[in-house]
């Protein structure tokens, strides 16, 4: 069997009708699409990136007036075939030469695996011996077809997290957080919301393409650079690595095998005339060291430290929240953070979305990505955050003004959780996991903080250097106020528990008198009580 992912018919768009339709990448500026359709999260989060990395590997814009061009009157079938037809030769999935995502060695003498194994989450074989395999059950999944079988491969050498001895991590480190500038205009056609993270060239020349394209960009087109010697990794600035090569990292050695024979698809439980139930693999391959600075993703470095190595931003316990947001939007200098390069073009891009594309009302910030505990999947987190540009001047002070805000926050989660933890447990130690406090902190208090967010962007955009002494007197005090209704709903709700009832009225009054920082309240023109000054 062939299938060229580029030319082939292989990928599933929701219509505008509601149908579905199998279609090839030409024709991906149809109007009538709105969406694709995966089984999995992970899958359909790494298909946006694999259509992104498309779209901006061969078919670049040159600059601003390009991208609206395009963005106002999508490429037609012909336009985009002869924009593929570039790039095609790197994504046959099969055969004897180059395939797409796999070694350029066939792996003769390699280890043969179970397909499931390309799954992130898949136990691994000490979660088999010890059957503790409670994110995804063995057996569940043993052939894929063909098409989820690439997505597979693609969302594993992207996410790829530690595998043992020698399986080498993803570019941007295991299990990176991605995040895109995302619409929720039901109007707005796939191409276009697609568009939004596509970065002109004149603006990144980095990401010029080449001319041909080759193993620079798509490194399964030449012999694997193995990394089984010290001083064999590779670096962003080496000789022969193309910038586009990040959306197109390839860590692992692996090479797919198919059963010529009619299957069922584990994960759509369709039939498909041919599947994929194995791979071969080798480990040592190629060995992504130093700062990469891939468009999708945020980054972190220290800030006393600037020229060390940035790091990608991670999926971590506790998930995503607005504790993080202004970190995903905008870069934090104070504290190290970097927005991903699509999401900080457009944050600084207010003019554009406001008055060339009516947008950013509809805009949000789609986050997502794997908490990753070495090579064990935790948990999959995704949220999408309310989207916001603002003047470039202006950003700096916006941010520190927010973390003020959120660190404000944060004192009051730390209070409720160590007061209710006092509460049920005195001064001994807990080993339980009290995570539950912290996330129903957040999850009350997300709607002030957006309100507060609007509010502060039109004190500072109106010239003020800081949010008025009233909207901060209203935010701390909604602070407190959702920080004692949870601790009393936690601790307080069971009037039959009334063991130690003195010891939880104690460290609900503890919570009541919860400090804030000295200098963050004398800002904003309260007092160490919170109260406003005369």
């Amino acid at each position: 069997m062939t299938l060229n992912l580029c030319k082939d018919p292989w990928l599933l768009f929701r219509l505008t009708s509601g149908d579905t339709a199998m279609l090839p990448l030409k024709e991906l500026g149809r109007e009538d699409l709105r969406d694709i359709v995966m089984p999995r999260q992970d899958f359909y989060g790494a298909t946006w990136q694999f259509l992104i990395g498309i779209l901006q590997t061969a078919f670049p814009p040159q600059d601003e007036d390009k991208w609206l061009e395009y963005y106002q009157t999508p490429p037609s079938p012909d336009e985009l075939a002869k924009a593929l037809a570039k790039i095609e030769h790197a994504f046959e999935l099969f055969g004897d030469g180059p395939c797409f995502m796999q070694d350029f060695d066939s792996l003769e003498d390699g280890t043969h695996v179970e397909i499931a194994s390309l799954l992130i989450d898949a136990p691994g074989g000490n979660t088999l011996k010890l059957n503790t395999d409670h994110f995804i059950k063995r057996d569940q999944v043993n052939a894929l077809s063909p098409a989820l079988a690439a997505m597979a491969l693609f969302t594993l050498q992207i996410n790829a997290p530690s595998g043992g001895q020698g399986h080498r991590t993803g570019l941007r480190g295991g299990g990176p957080l991605t995040t895109l500038v995302v619409s929720s205009d039901p109007s707005l056609s796939l191409f276009r919301r697609l568009w939004l993270n596509v970065l002109p060239v004149n603006q990144y020349r980095e990401l010029q393409p080449p001319s041909p394209y080759d193993e620079s960009v798509f490194p399964w087109l030449a012999p694997t650079r193995s990394s089984k010697e010290k001083g064999t990794e590779v670096y962003f600035s080496d000789e022969g690595i193309h910038p586009l090569q990040q959306y197109w990292a390839m860590p692992r050695r692996i090479r797919l095998e198919t059963t010529e024979q009619k299957g069922r698809c584990d994960l759509t439980y369709e039939q498909v005339p041919v599947t994929v139930t194995s791979y071969r693999t080798k480990n040592y391959g190629i060995n992504y060291e130093g700062t990469w600075s891939h468009p999708l993703t945020p980054y972190r470095y220290d800030p006393k430290k600037p020229e060390q190595a940035y790091f990608s931003s991670k999926g971590q316990p506790g998930g995503i929240g607005y504790r993080q947001w202004h970190q995903f939007l905008f870069e934090d200098r104070d504290q190290g953070h970097l927005p991903a390069k699509v999401v900080a073009r457009l944050g600084a891009s207010q003019e554009l979305l406001e008055e060339e594309l009516e947008l950013e009302d509809h805009l949000s910030v789609w986050v997502f990505g794997f908490d990753m505990d070495n090579m064990k999947a935790r948990s999959w987190h995704e949220a999408r955050m309310p989207f916001l540009a603002m003047a470039s001047e202006l950003i700096p002070l916006f941010v520190q003004e927010v973390g003020g805000h959120v660190n404000a926050a944060n004192d009051y989660r730390k209070s409720l959780r160590r007061n209710c933890k006092s509460a049920w447990f005195g001064a001994g130690d807990s080993s339980g996991d009290l995570s539950f406090i912290d996330d129903q902190f957040w999850s009350a208090t997300q709607h002030d903080f957006y309100a507060l967010v609007d509010r502060l962007k039109a004190d500072i955009e109106s010239g003020q250097q800081t949010l008025d002494t009233e909207h901060c007197l209203t935010w701390i005090s909604g602070l407190k106020n959702h920080a004692i209704n949870l601790f009393d709903a936690l601790v307080l709700s069971d009037a039959s528990q009334s063991e130690h009832l003195e010891r939880k009225l104690g460290a609900r009054r503890w919570l009541e008198w919860t400090k804030l920082d000295k200098a963050y309240l004398k800002k904003h023109g309260l007092n160490e009580k919170g109260v406003a000054r005369a």
